[in-house]
């Protein structure tokens, strides 16, 4: 600290920071300013503390022990545990100012309740995890955008989903894909073929969700009806046969697809000889096929034979960081596609960040595009929003319950619906912190503060 002079006015004045809690006391002891919120942890007001001796204040008990005396004792920056007349404990740091003859003129004191400092060190903890997490995906992300074909890989379970699926695809097994309409099962199948040793064979999707009961078997392995002699299992020889909602195949043509699997080869309908079957198998289920098997809706051993390696996409409500990632890539493509230059506006981002999305990728690219069409502003504020989707979303006073309420008690709410809105927008409390305009740690201890209070 040698060499640093400080020549403060030395009127006794109260700081104007609300955010942090910052004491200057000079070479006798006596507190010549104070930031606002000083004393709250001694029980007294900020401007109670102007002009008092820190070492009467300790000899009354205020606080223990006083750190003034301490770093013009030691000349260099002091830390101690303060307990204050109500028990709290209190991290105290002090920082010494030298005049020109190189002595203690001045010591700038700042303070942390202990318990804020536990709340920043569990978040190093959670950091620290963090990281660990991004090391083990790291390998995984080097050689792969976070966008292939439309799946977005934000989320860890996206993630974890795509890397099974990248470690099945050159093994040549059976794969089952869960989930909901919409979360990306026919473009993992997709990935799959295409990081197989199969890359270069066909891939043929059929939907036995849409196809009538009575096409199902002649689509899959062929006849006679209508001169249809080639069947989808004999087109996908080679390469990657994948059948959508594997859970809608009719029961008496589950016992025929074991049959196939387990002999690897098949006779198509009408024809004098068997074929082989060189296929790669990919089907999907929106619903899980154990129970299936357990209410007698499922052919046990056809179960066995497809479920070697289950992955599980997540619908988009569970998935916060892949909706971040596709409202920012479809507000892109389509101002891009449609040659204009479209915003959200914090509270409609805030919107469509909360939805329930039923629909997932395929609602959210129909919302997006609606208003990147229908906005007529550079800005998309909420009235943009389609009719179906619209809410009253007022965010002016008239929102408040008012009746009853004080004013700091209000101004609480607000800070808290900001605080929240934050959290949920950006990922760190660094980034909340830059964009609210208050430092790292406030952010962290409002956040701990109205944790406690819901």
């Amino acid at each position: 600290m040698t060499g640093l002079f400080l020549h403060p006015n030395s009127k006794e004045e109260v700081i104007d920071s609300y955010e942090e809690d910052i004491i200057l006391t000079n070479q006798a002891g006596m507190i010549v300013k104070a930031s606002h919120i000083s004393g709250r942890h001694y029980g007294i007001q900020a401007g109670e503390l102007l002009g008092k001796s820190v070492y009467e204040l300790e000899k009354k008990g205020i606080f223990s022990p006083a750190i003034t005396p301490l770093v013009i004792q030691q000349k260099k920056k002091v830390v101690v545990i303060q307990t204050t007349t109500t028990g709290q404990k209190v991290l105290i740091t002090g920082m010494p100012f030298f005049n020109e003859a190189g002595e203690v003129e001045y010591v700038l004191s700042y303070s942390y309740e202990v318990s804020e400092l536990l709340v920043i060190q569990e978040y190093m903890k959670e950091l620290e995890q963090e990281m660990l997490l991004a090391k083990d995906e790291l390998s995984l992300l080097r050689k792969e955008k976070l966008t292939i074909d439309g799946l977005t890989m934000e989320s860890r379970s996206t993630r974890v989903a795509y890397e099974t699926a990248r470690n099945a695809a050159t093994l040549d097994v059976s794969v089952i894909l869960y989930g909901e309409q919409g979360t990306g099962k026919s473009t993992m199948a997709k990935v799959i073929h295409k990081e197989s040793l199969r890359k270069e064979g066909p891939f043929i999707e059929i939907d036995l969700e849409t196809l009538p009961e009575a096409m199902v078997e002649r689509e899959l392995f062929g006849g006679t009806f209508e001169q249809k002699e080639t069947g989808l299992v004999t087109l996908a020889h080679r390469g990657t046969l994948y059948l959508k909602g594997i859970d809608k195949l009719p029961l008496h043509l589950q016992g025929k697809l074991t049959h196939v699997l387990k002999e690897r080869k098949y006779t198509p309908s009408g024809a004098e000889s068997a074929l082989p079957l060189d296929v790669r198998l990919i089907s999907s289920s929106e619903t899980p096929l154990a129970e299936a098997v357990t209410n007698g809706t499922f052919h046990q051993d056809l179960y066995y034979l497809l479920h070697i390696v289950p992955i599980h996409l997540h619908p988009l409500r569970e998935r916060k960081e892949d909706v971040r990632a596709l409202i920012s890539t479809y507000l892109e493509k389509f101002s891009a596609h449609y040659r204009t230059v479209k915003q959200l506006a914090d509270d409609v981002y805030m919107y469509l960040l909360q939805m329930k999305w039923p629909g997932n990728h395929g609602e959210l690219v129909h919302v997006m595009e609606r208003l990147v069409v229908q906005s007529t502003s550079t800005i998309i504020t909420i009235h943009d929003l389609p009719p179906e989707y619209r809410q009253d979303t007022e965010d002016d006073l008239s929102m408040l319950q008012l009746e009853g309420q004080s004013l700091p008690h209000i101004l609480e709410s607000v800070e808290m619906k900001v605080l929240r809105n934050a959290q949920q927008r950006y990922r760190t409390t660094t980034e909340i912190a830059k964009v609210l305009g208050i430092s790292q740690p406030s952010v962290v201890r409002k956040l701990k503060k109205y944790s406690e209070l819901e």
